[in-house]
């Protein structure tokens, strides 16, 4: 069965509820979500009775690799309004697991220009359930555009996620800085 996962903090401002209406839209899915935090008693309460709706904890440092490796798709989320204050970081490491992405985020947010730039996943409108699940289906109907979107977001990491680059462009900051007093 298509594995679709979240993975990272279950916090009121990821607005985790989609992926609830998405495990019962889609019953054929099964949906991880991976961490913990304020909001997993209340969300695990709405998917109460879900079969295809499984709550993992968060997994040692050593290990995220091959958990973020187990999904076929991944969801990162944020709460309509939180694009421009909040910048999931674990999209790069699902880039990194060569997986696609369903960015559920503001548009034009970091997260959404991330996934664009890169080729990694797809963008919908954040709290949009039925969006949610149509992207989420488009990519389980194709396994090689999903497989090409990972290896696309794979190779992005692997040219602009680097130690070198990210000092590159820590320097670049800093000349400017520099440049503008």
């Amino acid at each position: 069965r298509p594995v679709v996962m979240y993975a990272g903090n279950v916090g009121f401002s990821q607005g985790l509820d989609s992926l609830v209406d998405l495990a019962r839209e889609m019953p054929d899915v099964d949906v991880v979500i991976n961490g913990d935090g304020a909001a997993r008693p209340a969300l695990r309460e709405r998917a109460a009775g879900l079969r295809n709706v499984v709550f993992g904890d968060y997994q040692p440092a050593e290990r995220l690799g091959e958990v973020l490796a187990t999904a076929d798709v991944h969801v990162v989320t944020l709460r309509a309004g939180l694009g421009a204050v909040s910048v999931p970081s674990k999209t790069y490491s699902i880039l990194a697991a060569a997986r696609p992405v369903v960015a559920a985020v503001d548009a034009d947010s970091a997260i959404d220009r991330l996934v664009r730039e890169s080729g990694a996943g797809t963008w919908v409108a954040p709290e949009d359930s039925r969006a949610l699940v149509t992207a989420v289906r488009a990519l389980i109907a194709d396994p090689p555009r999903a497989r090409d979107m990972g290896t696309s977001g794979r190779r992005w990491v692997e040219l602009h996620a680097t130690p070198q680059a990210v000092a590159r462009d820590y320097e670049r900051v800093i000349r400017s800085a520099r440049g503008s007093l």
